[in-house]
């Protein structure tokens, strides 16, 4: 991970205020820079994407490759 103003007790925290894993918070980190408001947005997006992956899952939208073409 590039050297920031984020502590490894930052990211500990990061993760828990946005219930990431501290992986994935290391991940929204690096992505967006050393501003903790634009990482808080990211965390932000990020969980809404993965809730949204979550609920695909569930209702059942996903690809099947046996659809593709027929009518």
């Amino acid at each position: 991970m590039k050297r920031s103003c984020w502590t490894g007790a930052d990211i500990d925290e990061f993760a828990a205020k946005h219930g990431l894993t501290t992986r994935q918070a290391e991940i929204v980190i690096q992505s967006n820079g050393p501003s903790k408001r634009k990482c808080d947005l990211a965390a932000e997006a990020f969980m809404a994407a993965l809730r949204q992956c979550s609920y695909s899952r569930e209702k059942g939208a996903r690809r099947s490759p046996s659809k593709v073409g027929k009518q």
